[in-house]
């Protein structure tokens, strides 16, 4: 009789990953932890021509990697996170292309609306800041909902920027104006 023994040793190679994780972040956080980190959502479309996969897939492996940065920097115990998701340059791309973007992401915005997800277990507040009046009808819903949502969480934030500027001088005073705002609503 033969035992299939796959599926002890990637729960014992998962556990024993996980533990090693926390070893290090414990040894990480015994020094100063940033308050607050920014992300670039940026070169996911080159990844995947580079990569020889289908258009949006790098997207896709670019909300993945986002959502590992995520539990990283709230397991260290960083309170505040930026992403920059959309910029207005965007929408200067085909229009079919835009419109696969907002439907990636409002469908992952739905995603961690959901129990089990990484907004769920560390109690993270989301907010989105730009023109979001520039965002169709179906996208401003999601959005809307997803502050509402959230609104009660106070042990993380979340701040995802949408349809802003490129310009460095324009973009960063922004979002560090938002994020001053969001900060003293919570504190």
């Amino acid at each position: 009789m033969h035992k299939d023994t796959g599926g002890i040793t990637s729960n014992l190679l998962g556990g024993l990953s996980s533990y090693l994780r926390r070893c290090i972040f414990g040894i990480l956080s015994m020094g100063p932890v940033p308050h607050h980190i920014a992300f670039i959502m940026d070169r996911n479309r080159r990844f995947a021509k580079k990569s020889n996969l289908a258009e949006g897939i790098g997207h896709k492996a670019g909300f993945l990697s986002l959502i590992s940065m995520l539990r990283y920097c709230y397991e260290l115990g960083v309170k505040y996170v930026t992403v920059y998701a959309f910029s207005i340059n965007n929408f200067k791309r085909k229009p079919k292309e835009v419109q696969s973007l907002m439907e990636l992401m409002r469908e992952k915005i739905e995603e961690l609306l959901q129990n089990e997800s990484i907004i769920n277990e560390y109690g993270v507040k989301l907010c989105f800041i730009g023109n979001l009046q520039l965002l169709a009808e179906p996208m401003m819903q999601v959005i809307k909902k997803a502050m509402k949502v959230t609104a009660h969480n106070k042990q993380r934030v979340l701040l995802v920027c949408v349809a802003l500027t490129t310009s460095f001088f324009g973009a960063i005073p922004f979002i560090l104006f938002n994020l001053s705002l969001y900060i003293n609503k919570i504190i």
